[in-house]
């Protein structure tokens, strides 16, 4: 008797990628260009699952389908122009369309003649510009722009995590004017993807998890699949782990302290409020919660605003614990309460030298010097100052003070935060 394997179920289900399919590809069709506005970057998979596929790009392009050449372009810290030359010659190349000694020799303009004089159209699916845009490093968009206005055949849609709609972005909206022909903001999955996403890895790992542990993890990543794929993970590498331990362990911690470092100080601000219960009605009016809003990350329960990844505060509560650390006249205090007199002379340098480069790696170099003095390559041991490290934690954890604020990076020294 012959056992059929069950169809492998994919990462997310296939009404929200057929929705993805229309909104993209009708903007290459009438060959257009427009900026998808998404927090999390997961569109390698997404933008390859469509365009790696005949029948969907059949079903919306029509019957000549193949006269489109779609390509997906991580950009990363790449140079932008010659990536899309690269792009465009490996498309020549496919299609033969000339050798690569000759495409070499061309501009970006004069490879996309050639393409058109063939009869192609081009759509490159262009992610991980946010360097360019945190870094106001726009030049690039804006000889972009210039190529897409002088060609007859390119479409281009860019994946952005920063909202490009801020007032801040205004210099691009005239310069590099194609970013903004379409804007589509992204929210995070709904909790059917969200299920179809850990249905997938499920089955890649021959895994089950209970029904209550998955809407568990559902609820508290939001829809944000990196998390609850690195949920789902703890829990199958530890069986043993409560889904509360799987979504708050270090691993998870710094996957959210990274997701925080993408939204801007505004944004930091309403989110911040929306945890400690203290929400003004002016800040629901502006610019920043509307986005925040509109991509769910905050919702609005029976009136109420809500955080849409409630684990998101746990970045915002380790936050405050590490701002309520302040050094006054090389006094420590925990907010108004000096701790110095808890301490010896030697755990109070530490500690400050700690304090004062908060989220930073101070080497266990620094840490010598400053508890030693110009002596410290003759005193110097490492077994003093893990013990020292060990005794501070000690400290805190009497003091009430989560101990693993202080960090041991291997290799590298200490990390406070």
């Amino acid at each position: 008797m012959t056992r059929y394997k069950k169809e492998e179920p994919p990462p997310i289900t296939l009404e929200t990628t057929l929705e993805n399919a229309r909104r993209w590809l009708n903007i290459v069709r009438y060959g257009e260009s427009g900026t998808v506005i998404q927090l999390q970057d997961d569109c390698e998979y997404r933008v390859l699952e469509i365009i790696n596929n005949p029948k969907i790009l059949k079903s919306i392009l029509g019957p000549y389908y193949r006269k489109y050449l779609l390509k997906y372009i991580p950009i990363d810290q790449k140079d932008l122009h010659k990536t899309i030359k690269e792009t465009l010659i490996e498309l020549c190349i496919d299609r033969k369309i000339g050798t690569k000694g000759v495409l070499s020799r061309f501009s970006n303009s004069e490879l996309l003649e050639e393409i058109a004089n063939k009869g192609y159209d081009v759509g490159l699916f262009i992610s991980h510009i946010t360097f360019l845009l945190k870094n106001h490093y726009f030049q690039p968009l804006f000889d972009l722009e210039l190529l897409i206005r002088t060609s007859k055949n390119l479409s281009v849609i860019v994946f952005s995590e920063l909202d490009i709609t801020h007032d801040r972005f205004n210099i691009l909206v005239d310069k590099a004017s194609f970013l903004y022909d379409h804007i589509i903001k992204y929210p995070m999955y709904s909790e059917a993807d969200s299920r179809q996403f850990i249905s997938h890895y499920n089955y890649h790992w021959n895994f089950s998890l209970p029904e209550k542990a998955i809407g568990e993890i559902v609820y508290a990543c939001g829809g944000y699949l990196w998390l609850i794929h690195q949920a789902q993970r703890n829990l199958r590498d530890n069986p043993s782990m409560s889904v509360e331990e799987a979504v708050s362990d270090e691993l998870m911690l710094r996957k959210l302290e990274a997701i925080w470092t993408k939204f801007s100080e505004e944004e930091k601000n309403i989110i911040r409020k929306i945890v400690f219960g203290d929400l003004e009605k002016s800040f629901t009016l502006s610019h920043e919660y509307e986005y925040l809003k509109c991509i769910k990350v905050i919702k609005d329960i029976g009136g109420k605003p809500i955080l849409g990844i409630p684990i998101l505060s746990h970045v915002v509560e380790k936050e405050n614990r590490l701002s309520q650390f302040l050094i006054k006249d090389d006094r420590l205090f925990i907010g108004n309460k000096e701790i110095t007199g808890r301490m010896s002379y030697k755990e109070r340098i530490f500690m400050l030298s700690m304090v004062s480069s908060k989220k930073k790696i101070v080497s266990r170099d620094k840490v010598a010097q400053a508890i030693w003095g110009k002596d410290w390559e003759e005193k110097y041991s490492d077994w003093a100052i893990d013990r020292l490290a060990h005794r501070i934690r000690k400290k805190l954890r009497s003091l009430g003070i989560d101990e693993k604020l202080l960090k041991t990076v291997k290799k590298k020294g200490f990390l406070f935060g």
